[in-house]
């Protein structure tokens, strides 16, 4: 069992590692602006540690850098943040099995490419914490590392901007979302989802784009599911129908 558990943690972390070169990149950027928006090294890496949430960490350095007020903030982050709730339902047979501190525990690690690695997995191999804790350790580190190395950076790059670094967290997503993109049905709710997070991003507040795109994708995933064979590996809960 010890022997096992190792395997998989250490396929989660070999799993994760081509992303946490991209996470650590985008950690140092973080830390770069955080700088700029007066925040302080130790505040940057602490809210790396405690809120660990990419776009919602940019999100609030941009509105104190226009001298928002705490709510506005905090609003805008959980419009923004609202899609892990989608995410988390679409995972929860997977983690049917687990106990309720593991589900809890795990849930502050749940963020776009995490889920991106884990679903990939357990399409065709069992569902295990060992796994989750190895991608999710990964990725974690990598962010609040990389956070240090901006924060530490920032005295010799004065300017992020001109790295010209902004199209590759793009890049990365896109990377990510082709492994999801193995049916039809997917590749056309993909493009109907980015066409209507992309239209309402120029009328709907912060993040509410996001969730509009998101419920579309999971109204389309309950009312025309895509049914999948069940391998031999995966346990009882799988049995149901995986929606797109």
């Amino acid at each position: 069992m010890k022997s096992t558990s190792y395997h998989t943690l250490r396929q989660g972390i070999l799993d994760a590692l081509p992303i946490t070169v991209s996470i650590i990149l985008f950690g140092a950027i973080f830390g770069l602006l955080s700088l700029q928006t007066g925040l302080s090294a130790w505040q940057s890496v602490l809210m790396s540690l405690t809120v660990y949430a990419g776009a919602a960490q940019f999100t609030a350095l941009s509105m104190l850098g226009e001298h928002a007020n705490l709510w506005a903030i905090v609003l805008a982050i959980f419009l923004l943040n609202s899609r892990h709730f989608l995410m988390g339902l679409s995972m929860a047979p997977y983690y049917q099995s687990f106990s309720l501190t593991q589900v809890n525990t795990l849930a502050f690690f749940l963020t776009d490419e995490q889920y991106a690695i884990t679903l990939n997995r357990f399409r065709s191999h069992p569902s295990d914490v060992p796994y989750i804790v190895g991608v999710s350790l990964s990725l974690y580190i990598a962010w609040c590392g990389g956070t240090w190395i901006g924060t530490v950076a920032g005295q010799w790059i004065p300017d992020p901007a001109s790295l010209g670094l902004g199209f590759s967290f793009t890049a990365m997503f896109l990377a990510l979302a082709y492994y999801q993109l193995y049916s039809l049905q997917r590749i056309i709710v993909f493009l109907l989802c980015g066409l209507l997070a992309t239209g309402l991003a120029l009328v709907l507040p912060t993040g509410l784009h996001l969730l509009a795109a998101g419920l579309l994708a999971f109204a389309i995933g309950y009312f025309l599911p895509e049914k999948r064979k069940q391998t031999s590996e995966e346990g009882p809960a799988l049995k149901e129908v995986e929606t797109a």
